[in-house]
């Protein structure tokens, strides 16, 4: 009897799972023929070995990594609603082949099987131009592949495989002439026609000196001749450059824990015998090989913020508390002569650090800036969550220890990460931030300090229309006037626009620094004025296109914008402007060195085909620098670059790293093949920083910080 009761209980539920298995297909079928069904979009793979990206509808990155040849299929993780259009699309390709697609597009009406992607090996043409030559030349590529030219054009007969190394050269100089080969050296990746030989009877001679080795040694090339240096030396190349040719100083490899590069190393059209090339290492001044300078190298640190205060590197950062998990900001202290970083912060910072009795809650997107007065003070302002709004914080470096300032919304919540200056025209600090209005539209909010009290309530924001959200804001400080950029929503309410106000000097009553017309239509006392370049758009180097992360500084007495742009194939650019100083009649001109589609980070990204993002200014011996992070395949490199002063005739150098290609592809991580993000610059003394942010082999990110004695 037992027995047939058990047998009954199975048979019953074994009755229910079949029921259950066929409403649940049953409910998957109907998914998929209902009007709100989505399908799988994918396909299949042939001839791949390396690793290929493709997206979906410019985003959906599906990453497909394959050593030797392998036949596969794919499916985007992203499903597409059904009547909804799809885009498969290529967005890195195999180091050494070319894929392609088809049946790439369409409309979404049933799971989509049939896009195929042939992926195929690919070779090039070297070629150039040959000038100034009376007789002929041999040249070769890669010290072989013989090749007698003349004036005028050539081309090797060997191609070269895609991902392989190039390096034309002169095999045997044709007395009495001298020639030059630039562009003549990289990695094939399409038809390369600009190898340039310059031949003349005249040449020059090229030397410089060595910083920042510490005790290693660096080995520097220039065409086939190798020169060791050591700390502090000088060198000289024996090797001659043509009159109007071009040279580039190669890296072999990088001495251990440095990144080194060659100040004036690449040039063209050369004239006369340079002696101001200076090989010079930035060095990792965290705990190298251990991690960065986080307080526990097992916990992620983000959002790094330098700022130099009495005469030392201060840098503050995001990190948990080990104790319970929530996000402080650390701040630690950086001793030039002893090599050494000590906490400033008393194992972290956030409101519970001011008040014992008060909730423990996350602290995020800290900044420092600095009180410039006779007796300089140190700030710090950052975004904390408390009982359900985000304040922006102020609070003070005060002998030795950490004072807690203000509160400083208006009242809703604060989004973005808020940004300070010091305006020496009437000696106040100054805070922005972006904040919820009381219908949910994000303002552009400008706060001083008179006193002990921050003021700045005024009803709306400074946004160019109130109406449209805004972000990001900066602040930037110039004679008597204050300036602040940020990004808005344009007409479409989308697509961010770079838009920039000034507040002319004010009298010492000057308190509301919001909107220069409030919702009543009375006048503030702040003078607001747009100065960028219509009511309509923004900065913006196309206003169809979104830009973010707006950036001021004032370089020569001028004012400097730096901020990132997509373009029309959705990969943003770094795009760098000058204002011309007139308020009345404001304009600005883009000094990026760019084009349509490429910014400057065009330097070292000639295709301008991945993401350059986060961009950040600084002046540093009488120089303006740039960096920003770069995509390289699956990594992110933190780059760096120079600008040559010439807003007529903009140029923009790497200099973060060399290698035996001259300027390099990868820039300052610690480890090429990670990812980097929200690099800061800061000068101290007389040396130039840099600190980032970088994944490690165990995913965590590090606070890394490197020096430069430029």
């Amino acid at each position: 009897m037992f027995y047939f009761q058990n047998y009954q209980w199975k048979l019953a539920a074994f009755s229910i799972i079949l029921i259950l298995l066929f409403v649940g297909c049953a409910a998957e079928n109907e998914e998929s023929s209902s009007s709100g069904s989505s399908f799988n979009i994918g396909g299949t793979v042939t001839g791949l070995s390396g690793v290929l990206i493709i997206q979906n509808n410019s985003g959906d990155d599906t990453v497909l990594d394959q050593t030797g040849s392998w036949d596969g299929s794919f499916t985007f993780q992203d499903r597409v609603s059904s009547g909804s259009t799809y885009s498969v699309s290529v967005k890195l390709q195999p180091n050494t082949q070319t894929c392609t697609v088809s049946d790439a597009s369409g409309t979404a009406s049933q799971n989509i099987s049939n896009i195929t992607i042939a992926c195929t090996g690919a070779s090039y043409d070297v070629s150039g131009t040959v000038s100034g030559l009376a007789g002929s030349v041999v040249l070769q590529n890669n010290g072989a592949d013989d090749l007698t030219v003349v004036n005028g054009s050539f081309s090797f007969t060997n191609k070269i495989n895609k991902g392989s190394a190039y390096n034309v050269t002169v095999k045997t100089q044709p007395s009495p002439f001298t020639c030059s080969a630039a562009n003549n050296r990289g990695l094939a990746s399409d038809n390369m026609s600009s190898v340039s030989i310059v031949c003349a009877v005249q040449s020059y001679f090229l030397s410089g000196t060595a910083s920042g080795l510490g005790s290693t040694t660096l080995g520097l090339q220039f065409d086939n001749e190798t020169k060791t240096i050591s700390d502090n030396g000088s060198f000289s190349f024996s090797t001659p450059v043509a009159k109007g040719g071009g040279y580039s100083i190669y890296i072999p490899s990088q001495p251990d824990n440095r990144t080194c590069s060659v100040t004036n190393g690449t040039r063209s059209n050369v004239t006369q015998d340079y002696t101001d090339l200076k090989a010079v290492c930035w060095e990792y001044i965290d705990n190298v090989t251990s991690g960065g300078i986080n307080d526990n190298v097992s916990q992620n640190g983000s959002s790094p913020q330098l700022v130099e205060f009495d005469s030392a590197l201060y840098n503050a950062w995001v990190e948990p508390s080990s104790s319970d998990n929530k996000s402080r900001i650390r701040v630690a202290k950086y001793d030039d002569n002893s090599s050494s970083w000590s906490f400033v912060d008393s194992s972290g910072i956030n409101f519970k650090s001011f008040n014992s009795t008060a909730n423990s809650e996350d602290a995020t997107q800290p900044f420092l800036f600095v009180e410039d007065k006779t007796t300089p003070s140190l700030f710090m302002t950052w975004i904390e969550e408390l009982a359900g709004t985000s304040y922006v914080t102020v609070a003070k470096y005060i002998n030795s220890s950490w004072n807690y300032v203000a509160f400083i919304n208006k009242n809703n919540q604060a989004l973005s990460s808020p940004h300070g200056v010091y305006h020496s025209f009437d000696s106040s600090p100054y805070v922005t931030w972006s904040e919820l209005d009381n219908v949910s539209v994000s303002q552009i909010r400008v706060a001083k300090a008179t006193g002990a009290f921050w003021d700045g309530n005024g009803i709306t924001g400074i946004n160019d229309n109130t109406s449209r959200h805004a972000t990001q804001p900066r602040l930037a400080s110039s004679s008597s006037n204050l300036y602040a950029i940020w990004s808005e929503n344009g007409s479409d309410n989308v697509t961010g626009q770079i838009r920039v106000k000034v507040s002319i000097e004010s009298s010492t009553s000057w308190i509301s620094v919001d909107k220069s017309t409030s919702v009543d239509n009375s006048t503030s006392v702040d003078n607001s004025t747009s100065v960028d370049n219509s009511t309509f758009s923004g900065l913006n180097r196309n206003s169809s296109y979104n830009a973010e992360a707006p950036e001021l500084t004032v370089f020569n007495s001028k004012l400097y914008a730096v901020w990132q742009e997509s373009n029309s194939n959705n990969v943003t650019q770094i795009r760098v402007a000058v204002f011309n100083g007139n308020i009345t009649s404001p304009s600005w001109s883009f000094v990026d060195n760019g084009d349509s589609t490429k910014g400057m980070n065009m330097i070292i990204d000639n295709d301008g085909n991945e993401n350059a993002t986060a961009p950040r200014m600084t002046v540093f011996d009488s120089s303006l620098y740039v960096t920003w992070a770069q995509e390289r395949g699956l990594s992110k490199q933190i780059r760096l670059a120079k600008y040559n002063g010439d807003d007529s005739s903009p140029e923009w150098v790497a200099v973060d790293r060399y290698d035996d290609l001259g300027i390099s592809r990868f820039g300052l991580n610690y480890n090429t093949l990670k990812v980097a993000a929200t690099p800061v610059i800061a000068v101290s003394g007389s040396k130039l920083y840099a600190a980032w942010s970088e994944t490690n082999s165990s995913g965590i990110n590090q606070i890394r910080v490197v020096k430069n004695p430029f």
